[in-house]
């Protein structure tokens, strides 16, 4: 993907934002400006870098929010968490460095989390962009599952993220967990959806099953619905705007990056 709007000005850099959603296979940029309407967007492979793009990134936003995948994550009862436990919680984590460890409270859910950025893509995009504010996907999307839990039934969440599903459940409006997979194909999905209800206790026949990342269309949706009385695909609190119906369909995959400034201080 490679887009930039007719209206796109180079004095206007100051004013607008960018947005990247970084993994392990792909590097998306989107440059919004202050009515969020998209004046830039690219995507392409991380180890194809593209030359517009690396143009962009040389240009001075003052406005950058950088969303990076978890290298390992640990969540505890708010009520339960005290700050000199710090040690005992990093056991969970992928390594003992406490420096590289943040605590995030998700006030909406009554957890708090430890976690860990994925350390080198971390150092890569810290060295491009030291001013960048960094946010993950779990941030995003626990700060607005709420209105989507029902007090009764069993949800399950899937954002998918190239080859990584994000899994997370409720039952009768109590979370219950949220987890990383791996996956390449759809048996994988199916394998983590089945284990995760039988490790839980949830039927094989959800409520509900919110999706995110992917639209409809997408062989994730058909597969998830086949584990539902329902699907529902969730949405971002702000909306992208653009004139081009393609670069519509392709932002909306990353639309909740949008609401990074509502997760980052």
């Amino acid at each position: 993907m490679k887009y930039t709007s007719k209206n796109f000005h180079l004095h206007y850099i100051p004013q607008y934002k960018l947005f990247v959603k970084a993994d392990f296979l792909e590097d998306t940029l989107i440059v919004v400006d202050e009515s969020n309407r998209v004046q830039a967007m690219f995507s392409y492979p991380i180890n194809e870098p593209d030359a517009e793009a690396i143009k962009l990134l040389g240009l001075p936003f003052q406005y950058v929010f950088i969303s990076l995948p978890v290298q390992s994550l640990v969540f505890i009862p708010t009520e339960v968490y005290q700050e000199e436990n710090r040690p005992l919680y990093q056991t969970f984590l992928e390594d003992d460095h406490t420096e590289r460890t943040r605590v995030y409270s998700l006030d909406n859910l009554q957890v708090t989390v430890c976690y860990q950025y994925d350390l080198l893509l971390y150092n890569r995009w810290c060295a491009i962009f030291p001013h960048a504010r960094f946010v993950t996907d779990f941030q995003l999307l626990l700060n607005e599952v709420q209105a989507y839990i029902p007090m009764q039934g069993e949800v399950l969440g899937a954002h998918f993220n190239n080859t990584q599903v994000e899994l997370f459940a409720f039952k009768n409006g109590r979370f219950l967990f949220y987890n990383v997979f791996d996956i390449q194909h759809v048996d994988d999905l199916n394998y983590f959806v089945l284990t995760t209800c039988e490790a839980f206790g949830l039927h094989i026949k959800l409520h509900k099953i919110l999706i995110s990342g992917v639209d409809a269309e997408h062989t994730y949706s058909a597969a998830l619905a086949h584990f539902a009385n329902r699907i529902e695909f969730m949405q971002a609190q702000s909306d992208l705007h653009t004139d081009d119906e393609n670069v519509g369909k392709e932002v909306s995959r990353f639309n909740f990056i949008v609401d990074a400034p509502l997760c980052v201080s």
